[in-house]
């Protein structure tokens, strides 16, 4: 089994109704409605990620991924080397997201939250901040992969304007030998989904 595969994250996810901590492959959906209590959250400061941040960011990727080398768009990517921008809050590292620019895009290669922080608006800080940086660097799409599993992350991107641009149907298992692992509420990881936004 290629190891270096992305998806079987052992990442960790916070309960929105009893704020327990849920491991990825145990976690379910529910359909809710938008009745959740209003919560007056510290201010996010989002930045460029600093040397002294390496060691938190490299926890924060770890803890979602597993690992810092990911096999994503079709190449294997050491996040402990990428382009990184943080969030804060409360002077702490809440978030991180690697990223890259390739041809008329800038990629989103990794998002991670730190569990305490989730549904608090870090995700949405980063990847505005992404979207920013594309338009900056001159690039008109902000292109970003996940698998057929995380539906958290579908939801996520595509509630922010992201569109389905592709699916490699059996990338994924194609790198643990055609034998998917089990991934976000079992099931099986297969396919590598490709979303974009024009920014």
């Amino acid at each position: 089994m290629n190891t270096l595969a992305f998806g079987a994250k052992p990442t960790v996810l916070r309960c929105s109704r009893c704020g327990k901590f849920v491991d990825w492959e145990d976690a379910r959906l529910q359909v809710v409605c938008g009745c959740r209590p209003h919560l007056d959250l510290p201010p996010v400061r989002v930045r460029p990620a600093e040397d002294r941040d390496r060691r938190a960011v490299n926890e924060l990727f770890n803890r979602d991924f597993g690992r810092t080398r990911l096999i994503i768009f079709g190449e294997e990517l050491h996040l402990d080397t990428a382009d990184v921008v943080v969030a804060e809050m409360e002077g702490d590292i809440a978030g991180a997201l690697a990223h890259r620019v390739r041809d008329d895009a800038l990629q989103i290669l990794a998002l991670a939250t730190d569990p305490m922080w989730q549904r608090s608006g870090v995700g949405a800080y980063l990847v505005a901040e992404a979207e920013q940086m594309a338009r900056a660097e001159q690039k008109p799409n902000v292109l970003v992969a996940t698998t057929n599993d995380n539906l958290p992350s579908l939801y996520f991107y595509q509630r922010r304007g992201y569109r389905i641009s592709e699916v490699l149907a059996g990338a994924v298992a194609r790198h643990f030998n055609d034998q998917p692992s089990v991934g976000f509420a079992g099931i099986p990881i297969r396919d590598e989904i490709h979303l974009v936004k024009a920014v």
